[in-house]
């Protein structure tokens, strides 16, 4: 699995709680409402 990003400290991405986030790279999905779409589109 290909992590190509890391958010250290997240209060919005889980209601109610502290988080830390991963972002991986290389979905084939391709979800129109993806946030992500640069992580997902050009992995690596």
């Amino acid at each position: 699995m290909d992590f190509s990003g890391w958010e250290k400290l997240s209060l919005v991405d889980y209601d109610d709680n502290i988080t830390t986030t991963l972002f991986t790279s290389g979905c084939n999905f391709k979800c129109p409402f993806c946030h992500n779409g640069d992580l997902v589109l050009h992995p690596g």
